[in-house]
């Protein structure tokens, strides 16, 4: 199933200042909903949700990453994977660390 989030197809990366926040782990929101997810290409996992924040893992290709928090997405900075062009993050657990895939080219997921 395709998952198409975010317009502007066309738009530029914008420079965006990032706020000083810390990490969020799915535990300490009031009513997430964890999931399973999965990207069409190799998906970085940021620190925080901005393209040019510290990169904690890799998420490979067509690999269902199980441990993600899908409801609510998190917004961040704005940045275009796979032609997607949004502000739309989706937390993910990777080696153990919480951070941030970018839902650009997120492809299918599934609730717990």
């Amino acid at each position: 199933m395709a998952l198409m989030i975010g317009a502007g197809w066309a738009a530029p990366a914008m420079a965006e200042q990032q706020p000083e926040t810390d990490r969020i782990a799915p535990d300490t929101a009031a009513e997430s909903v964890s999931c399973a997810v999965k990207f069409m290409n190799d998906t970085k996992v940021r620190e925080i949700p901005y393209a040019d924040s510290a990169v904690l893992g890799v998420i490979p290709a067509d690999t269902w990453a199980d441990g993600a928090w899908c409801i609510p997405l998190t917004t961040g900075g704005k940045h275009t994977t796979c032609a997607q062009y949004s502000n739309i993050w989706v937390a993910v657990d990777v080696d153990d660390t919480w951070g941030f895939a970018h839902v650009g080219c997120m492809n299918d997921y599934y609730l717990h």
